[in-house]
Order: structure tokens, then C-alpha cells, then sequence
């Protein structure tokens, strides 16, 4: 994990912006575990030692004046919507002002909600814009939680069959995290879908979930062929 965050972030410290060598370089939680910081990716960043021995478990608000960077300054990685630079720069500079409020201490997510919490928070956020309103026009029976996944989903799906299955997706919490981390651009959504349901160790609760929403695509995409071509192409519009 520790080579992975550091390939990441290209040997180089995200606070002075050095690059070194992976024994001068250590991994540092942004926001500190003491202070309900989350021990996951994009609270991870590469930080040289002596950068990291001088933040200790200061509170993040406090440690960029020490170092003259500013919170908005400081990246952040492993979020799939920031991450993806198919989506809108709005998009993504809307959800990186979240993770900035969240590192001020003006937004507090800690503990296992925490990700809804963050979730919930770009939501309310998107809708206010421009591009959410639309998709809300447009969208106008899907769920908030998947509406808001369209963009991101546009980026991925290749043709209108693999939309149809990843809005399926979205509309659960136990597959919408899949999207745009195990099911990306470069993959084929139905086959690694498959295979997800094919390994042993799948949790039980995930399969059920991804059964369900395969049979709901097969379903829809049958009754779109139904409706007719046009019908189907007017869907990733």
C-alpha cells in the first residue's frame, strides 16, 4: 500500500513538493486519525519526514501557514469523480471544495458515515448548479443519489447498454462505489461484472445486490429494443 500511495503521488511530497527516494518518504493522513481523520485513500499523502514530523497531529487548518501553502492547495487523491478527468472541471472543482471544508473543519465527517455524509454534501451541492438542474430535468424519476452519478457514469459507459447497467448500479450503495473504481472506462462492464459475481469471496450482501441489478438491465434493455433504436440512443443524451 505504502509503494502504491507513493507511485500515486510521484515520489514526491505533496507539502514541500521534493521528490526522494521511498526511504525518505512516509505516508501521512491529512487529516489526523486523533482528530476523526479516515484511514482511506484520499485522506492519504505521500509527505517527506521531516514535513511529517513537523505536522504531527496538528490539525490540518493549522499546519499549511507553517509550510505557506494554503488548504486548497493541498490535493487531493483516490476520490473517482476528482480523479477523472472526463468529467466537467465544475464537477470536479465542486466536489474538491467539499474535501477543502472537510480539511478547514468547516464540514465535520468522521466515523463510518462519514462517506455519506461527504456524499450527501456534493449532492446538495450539485443541484444547485447549472448541470444538476438539467440532469434533474432530464433524469427526472432516478433517485438523487443516482442522478448525480450521470456524469460520472457517461465517461465510463461505452455504448448504451453499459449506461443502462451502471445507472442500474447506482441506484444501491452496496454496487454504486464499484463505479469508477472496479468499473472503469477501459474495462467491459458486463464481463468484470461477471466475474465479481463468479469469485468465492464476494460478500454475500454485494452478490445479492449485483444479481439484482443485472437482472433489472436485463430487463430495461429488453424493453427499450422493444420501443425501438431511437428509444435507446436518446438515453445517454
Amino acid at each position: 500500500m505504502r509503494l502504491g500511495v507513493f507511485e500515486r503521488d510521484g515520489f514526491t511530497c505533496q507539502f514541500c513538493g521534493q521528490t526522494l527516494v521511498p526511504a525518505e518518504l512516509t505516508i501521512d493522513h491529512l487529516v489526523p486519525l486523533s482528530k476523526g481523520g479516515l484511514d482511506e485513500p484520499t485522506n492519504y499523502v505521500t509527505s517527506c519526514r521531516p514535513c511529517n514530523e513537523l505536522k504531527a497531529a496538528l490539525p490540518l487548518a493549522e499546519f499549511p501557514k507553517k509550510i505557506n501553502v494554503s488548504i486548497e492547495e493541498l490535493p487531493v487523491h483516490g476520490d473517482p469523480v476528482i480523479d477523472n478527468a472526463d468529467l466537467p472541471i465544475q464537477v470536479r472543482l465542486l466536489r474538491k471544495r467539499i474535501f477543502d471544508k472537510v480539511r478547514t473543519g468547516d464540514l465535520s465527517m468522521t466515523g463510518k458515515t462519514a462517506q455519506k455524509k461527504l456524499e450527501k454534501a456534493f449532492r446538495t451541492a450539485f443541484w444547485q448548479t447549472p448541470e444538476g438542474k438539467a440532469l434533474e430535468a432530464q433524469f427526472p424519476l432516478l433517485p438523487g443519489q443516482c442522478r448525480v452519478m450521470i456524469p460520472e457514469i457517461q465517461t465510463i459507459a461505452k455504448d448504451t447498454s453499459e449506461f443502462l447497467l451502471l445507472v442500474e448500479l447506482a441506484k444501491s450503495a452496496n454496487t454504486r462505489n464499484l463505479i469508477g473504481t472496479v468499473l472503469v472506462k477501459d474495462c467491459k462492464i458486463v464481463e468484470r461484472l461477471r466475474d465479481l459475481l463468479n469469485r468465492p469471496n464476494t460478500d454475500a450482501a454485494l452478490r445479492k445486490r449485483l444479481e439484482q441489478a443485472l437482472l433489472r438491465w436485463e430487463k430495461e434493455v429488453r424493453k427499450r429494443q422493444l420501443g425501438g433504436a431511437s428509444s435507446l440512443r436518446e438515453t445517454m443524451q
